[in-house]
């Protein structure tokens, strides 16, 4: 099989697909309330609310589409000046918004933690900030895209397919031949939380990209990312939740059900009908599209990284006004769901401020520094050099 072809002369496509920033909004608030909504009383979204792995494979995938997607176009390790500013870029808001929540967490936890080497050791997400973990898994990922670029960047469109279905396999297939009965909490722990367990989850999107930008779908198959978004809902109301058998080992403190039997392999099974949403809508105006692409989900969407990343600490401080507050010296507030919105309303914006007073001047001139750096060595970089190829 020929893996490369001739190269493509690029694709016209749009710089930002507005959708995807508010579908990034529903994932974050879906995550959100997975982690922080009250659990009583009962209600017909409590199974949709187990399903939070769901967020965090579209989240992966979306990360490897938009990668490939701005970058298929550059050659990101043609030079080391080139790769550092491609990768500070690329790390710089996230390590912002890790380490402020971390801090704002506690100050003296788990030293490894701070480090993010505490999941490479034991992927038990336990840390001060626990959603930092995804953090950690997207550093290894990032640091490996030029390789998975170099094999995308003018491949043919059977080639993609055949590493998208590679990569698929190599993501869910642990979690399907490690024993014939369902996985226990180590083996979760390993196949989920690992930093390396989510690459193939990374490569997959970025095949979906690398399919966009050599073969564009067309707007009338834009309806097939509605129904596979569709089907996905649909499974996480109404396929029953597991009961957890009486010897489980996991966090006690988590949604009863997460982790437990078919739900282990809900976010990888979930991940063909994703990759048909992130190909199918590219250029589609459907439904899903146009309701995504609302001024208000998109603004809400550019903030969903901190969101993500500072929904602990605030909860954190949210503590000290349940009942009883202050230690028992007021009455404090139960954590109701008037309480849990109040919650949310600050939490997005606060992060909102965050964004658009701290961690988007200070991206902006790491991108403006970094700039500079394309297309030199090493050397180059510390003489200030431009890199010239044919010297």
């Amino acid at each position: 099989m020929e893996s490369r072809s001739e190269p493509q002369p690029a694709a016209k496509v749009p710089s930002r697909l507005l959708h995807f920033d508010g579908a990034r909004a529903i994932f974050a608030m879906w995550i959100v309330c997975h982690h922080m909504a009250p659990r009583e009383p009962k209600s017909c979204l409590d199974a949709m609310m187990v399903r939070v792995d769901v967020c965090v494979e579209f989240f992966i995938l979306l990360s490897g589409f938009l990668t490939h997607y701005l970058n298929s176009d550059k050659d990101v390790a043609s030079t080391s000046g080139s790769f550092i500013a491609y990768f500070i870029r690329r790390i710089f808001r996230c390590l912002l918004a890790t380490y402020v929540g971390m801090v704002l967490c506690v100050l003296t936890q788990l030293l490894a933690c701070f480090l993010l080497l505490k999941t490479w050791i034991d992927p038990m997400p336990n840390c001060p900030n626990m959603p930092s973990w995804f953090v950690v898994s997207l550093l290894p990922c990032w640091l490996v895209y030029p390789c998975v670029g170099y094999l995308l960047r003018g491949s043919s469109t059977k080639f993609q397919l055949c590493l998208a279905l590679a990569s698929w396999s190599a993501a869910i297939g642990p979690q399907l031949c490690v024993q014939k009965s369902w996985l226990h909490w180590g083996q979760v722990a390993f196949t989920w939380f690992w930093p390396p367990a989510l690459m193939p989850d990374f490569v997959l999107g970025a095949c979906m990209a690398a399919m966009v930008r050599h073969n564009p779908p067309s707007k009338q198959v834009a309806w097939f990312g509605d129904i596979a978004m569709l089907v996905i809902v649909l499974a996480c109301m109404l396929v029953p939740v597991p009961v957890p058998p009486p010897d489980w080992a996991g966090p006690s403190q988590w949604r009863p059900g997460h982790y437990i039997a078919w739900e282990q392999l809900f976010a990888r099974l979930s991940a063909p009908f994703l990759c048909v949403f992130l190909y199918c809508t590219h250029h589609g105006d459907t439904l899903a599209t146009r309701l995504l692409s609302h001024k208000t989900l998109v603004s809400l969407g550019r903030y969903t990284l901190e969101v993500y990343l500072l929904q602990m600490p605030l909860h954190d401080f949210f503590l000290w006004t349940r009942a009883p507050g202050a230690q028992g010296l007021w009455r404090g507030l139960p954590w109701t769901p008037e309480v849990f919105w109040c919650y949310l309303l600050v939490l997005w914006t606060t992060c909102g401020l965050f964004v658009e007073f701290v961690a988007e001047p200070l991206n902006q001139r790491v991108r403006a520094v970094s700039s500079s750096w394309v297309g030199r060595t090493l050397p180059q970089l510390r003489t200030n050099k431009r890199y010239d190829p044919l010297s």
